[in-house]
Formats: C-alpha cells, sequence, structure tokens
C-alpha cells in the first residue's frame, strides 16, 4: 500500500513538472513567433509608397499585423505550416491594408500570397504523402488519355506541384462517384489510408469554400488579366482566412488538421 501511495506522489509531482516545461514552452514559442512575424513586417514594410509606409507605422499596423495573424493561428498552427507561410501572411496582409488606403490598386498582391501559401499546403499536407504511396504500390504507369491523370503521372514520377486548381476537380470528381482513372482511384484509395484528411478535403464545409475560391477565378483568368477587384480580394481573404475571426477558413482547417492534440 505504501508503495503504490510513494508511486501515486511520484507520479503527480512527474505530472505537475511535465505541466511547467510545456508552459514554459509554450510561452517561448509564443515569444519566437511574434519576432518572427514583427520581423517580417519590418521588412516588408518598406515595399509600401511613402504615404502609405508613413500611416502605416503611425497606426501601428506592424504590431497589430503580428497580433492579429498569431492570435488567429496561434503557436502550434504557424509551427506546422510549410516555410514561408508566416511571411506570405504577413505579405498578404501589408499589401490587404495598402489596397484599403489605395483602391485603385489591383489585388494581385494579396491574391498571389494565398496562392503560394495555398500551393504549399496541398505539397505538404497532401500531394507528398500521396507521391510516396504511388511509388511504394507500383501506381507508375499511365494507361488513360486523360490531362488531369497524364498531370498526376507527372505529379508522382516527376515532383510536379498538384496545383490548386487540379485538387478541387480530384475532390470533386471523388464527391461526385464519377469514374475514376488510375492515379485519381490511388488518391481514393490513398485518402481511406487517411481518414483524417479525407475527413477534412471531402467535407460539405471544405468543399463548399474551396468550391467558391474556384469559381471565382481570382487564381486564373482575373489575376493573369490583372482584374482582382476590391471585392474580389475581401471575399477571398473571407474564404483562406477568415478575415482572422472565423476559424471555418480554408487555410485555418489546413493548418489545424496537421496539428496534434488540438
Amino acid at each position: 500500500m505504501q508503495n503504490q501511495n510513494d508511486m501515486l506522489e511520484f507520479l503527480e509531482k512527474e505530472n505537475e513538472d511535465l505541466k511547467r516545461r510545456l508552459e514554459l514552452c509554450a510561452k517561448w514559442m509564443q515569444k519566437e513567433v511574434k519576432a518572427q512575424l514583427l520581423k517580417i513586417a519590418r521588412r516588408k514594410t518598406a515595399s509600401l509608397t511613402e504615404n502609405s509606409k508613413e500611416n502605416f507605422l503611425k497606426e501601428n499596423q506592424e504590431q497589430i499585423i503580428t497580433k492579429r495573424i498569431q492570435d488567429y493561428f496561434w503557436e502550434f498552427l504557424l509551427l506546422n505550416a510549410p516555410t514561408k507561410t508566416l511571411e506570405y501572411l504577413v505579405i498578404s496582409e501589408i499589401n490587404f491594408y495598402n489596397y484599403q488606403v489605395n483602391p485603385n490598386l489591383d489585388g494581385f498582391n494579396v491574391i498571389s500570397s494565398y496562392h503560394k501559401i495555398f500551393d504549399s499546403l496541398i505539397e505538404q499536407v497532401i500531394t507528398n504523402n500521396y507521391r510516396k504511396f504511388c511509388l511504394k504500390n507500383g501506381q507508375t504507369t499511365i494507361r488513360a488519355n486523360d490531362p488531369l491523370e497524364k498531370a498526376l503521372h507527372l505529379v508522382v514520377n516527376k515532383k510536379y506541384i498538384l496545383w490548386v486548381w487540379r485538387l478541387y476537380w480530384i475532390v470533386k470528381s471523388i464527391k461526385n462517384d464519377e469514374k475514376l482513372y488510375d492515379y485519381w482511384r490511388f488518391f481514393k484509395v490513398y485518402l481511406d489510408k487517411n481518414p483524417d484528411l479525407r475527413d477534412l478535403i471531402l467535407s460539405d464545409e471544405f468543399y463548399n469554400l474551396f468550391t467558391k475560391v474556384v469559381n471565382s477565378e481570382v487564381f486564373w483568368a482575373k489575376r493573369h488579366a490583372g482584374k482582382i477587384n476590391f471585392k474580389d480580394t475581401n471575399d477571398t481573404r473571407k474564404i483562406m482566412v477568415g478575415d482572422f475571426l472565423d476559424k471555418t477558413s480554408i487555410f485555418y482547417m489546413f493548418l489545424k488538421s496537421q496539428s496534434i492534440g488540438i
């Protein structure tokens, strides 16, 4: 009985020690991410026009943007993000501020950052392991004369990027239970073996947002034509980052799916 009490006391002390260490780790991460965000914001402020830069600094936008991003995603999500995600988030917010000040500008710079983040997330969260899955299971041959099947062949064998619109059409085909060629079929099998990822990208919540951003054409036709107006930019910001308020957003859901213990 005494030994059991001693063991219980030991475990309680060990748990308390672990709790203190986790709290210290969380504080360190919070400080580290904030420092990175501020550093990026100060470096990228130079890209603003002189008038915008003066107002930007006067309104303390560096601190505001840093806090906005940090509070929304918090450290665990940001530390799981692909390289340069922090930088692109800061750049998008600085350019969004500049766009609000100068509404005659094009929203390309804001949308471009979102596009880069999205492609990076797709590569890290989906494509990298899908590619390994195909190679491991011998899916390296193309048998169908289909544009997307050919694209997936290059994704697997030549390490091409999947791209946003290609992922959308794969997801759409799976949701609609359409005929799937070899690489598409392997993608579905891959998702079935990764239920957390499958439940994310096939969920109505995620798919509806994905459909909105694809149908808006901000990543394709409007971007290349230089016709991204403020409404397009504002709507895309809501879809991708939820205005940094609504956590039903594409980036938040993607990053959350990669975080342990959330």
